[in-house]
């Protein structure tokens, strides 16, 4: 046995004998979810999963309050385990196990003809996004400023039947639910044919990575869909806090993929999805070393595989490894060069907002912000710009200088 296979095949029986050892020991996980369907009959169908079995794993549920509150009781480890929509915020305690299924936005309007526009679907209507602190109501938020909407011309309401728009992240809807939308349509935002083609789902995907663009086919919904309706989606990610042992995220993914077909027959967007084979580059949160583990399980080492070159190239490759270092590292310190050229721009609009006396002041610096933001994704998609950690926190950075700008707009307007 070869020296990689041998150490593949012990890091391997070393998860299961460490958790066979702790059999003993009974460990209560607690998985905090929100009450919404599917999610719901998930969350129960995962401790189902789980437990079948087990004598040494035990779940506890718990419903939560939406998205945001379940993502800051996972993070801060009151609780082990949540199904997040991959969208929410960026956190280092967390770690993905696997995607569940894509949740899709759907949102319906009452009017007698077909509305294209975005801005004409929302102004002068009662809008339902969810109950604040869902990922419903995040992201409709974020679309809201994506469009570059005025608050004060339309209402958010909380009340998701007396509306004139509703908008909800959910599975495909079941028909029997669908006489709540009797009179509405369903908004698409551009003709499913632009679709690759530069849409503005399309669009709005770029500016939120982990927002993709999804056709609901036509006839899904039968009167409501007589064309494709192109609209948007992200996926919902069963996670965990990384103080949950490697043993123990291995033996839940093994068992997740092993009894799927009990969430696949919850919804056909599951059956579709869950599969181990899924990109791992787009979640939102790395994958769980013991998710890691069980998934390359069956993945033979790079000197397995390429044993009878590996000694033709590698005296070639040890004398190209300093100069491709030298170049890497030049081109990123290149990058991150340009990135800094941002963040001067954005430190000196900071500086002037204390400073900004008018309501015209103040767009001239939103208008700046934009320009900013316009030059730097175009430098991203001509790869002058890495999107790594430095471009997220200068995108994070001028949102909250936007939110800064706009107070200071509202504190002069009440002045006046």
């Amino acid at each position: 046995m070869s020296t990689s296979r041998f150490l593949n095949f012990s890091v391997l029986l070393t998860v299961p004998l460490f958790f066979w050892s702790c059999q003993e020991e009974v460990k209560t996980y607690r998985l905090i979810y929100s009450p919404d369907e599917p999610l719901g009959e998930i969350a129960k169908t995962i401790k189902h999963v789980i437990e079948k079995d087990s004598e040494n794993i035990k779940i506890e549920l718990i419903i939560g309050e939406g998205s945001v509150a379940n993502m800051d009781s996972l993070v801060s480890g009151k609780v082990d385990f949540s199904i997040l929509e991959n969208h929410m915020p960026f956190s280092e305690e967390l770690s993905s196990l696997l995607p569940l299924y894509p949740q899709i936005l759907h949102i319906f309007y009452h009017a007698e003809e077909e509305i294209t526009d975005f801005k004409e679907l929302i102004y002068g209507k009662r809008i339902f996004i969810g109950i604040e602190g869902s990922g419903t109501h995040k992201f409709m938020m974020d679309l809201f400023q994506f469009y570059e909407m005025d608050p004060g011309r339309f209402t958010i309401t909380e009340d998701a039947f007396d509306n004139d728009v509703y908008c909800g992240f959910t599975d495909i809807i079941k028909p029997e639910y669908l006489s709540g939308f009797d009179g509405f349509r369903i908004f698409s935002f551009d003709n499913h044919e632009k679709y690759g083609q530069g849409s503005i789902a399309e669009g709005i995907s770029l500016r939120y990575p982990q927002i993709k663009p999804f056709i609901i086919p036509e006839k899904t919904y039968g009167k409501m869909s007589v064309k494709p309706i192109l609209t948007l989606a992200t996926d919902a990610v069963f996670v965990a806090n990384n103080s949950v042992p490697d043993d123990v995220t291995y033996a839940i993914t093994k068992k997740m993929f092993h009894f799927s077909q009990e969430f696949a027959e919850i919804s056909p967007l599951i059956f579709i999805d869950m599969k181990e084979d899924f990109e791992r580059g787009a979640l939102n949160y790395p994958l769980a070393n013991g998710s890691r583990i069980y998934l390359d399980r069956d993945e033979p080492g790079f000197i397995e595989r390429y044993a009878e070159v590996t000694g033709l190239f590698l005296s070639i490759g040890l004398a190209l490894i300093s100069a491709i270092i030298s170049v890497s590292r030049w081109r990123k310190q290149a990058k991150k060069d340009r990135v800094d050229i941002f963040y001067a721009e954005l430190m000196g609009i900071k500086k002037k907002i204390p400073e900004t006396q008018s309501i015209n002041e103040a767009r001239t610096l939103l208008n700046q912000i934009k320009t900013t933001q316009d030059k730097a994704f175009e430098m991203l998609i001509d790869e002058k710009l890495i999107a790594d950690e430095s471009f997220r926190i200068y995108m994070e950075l001028s949102k909250e200088t936007i939110q800064e700008v706009k107070s200071r707009a509202q504190q002069i307007a009440k002045s006046v």
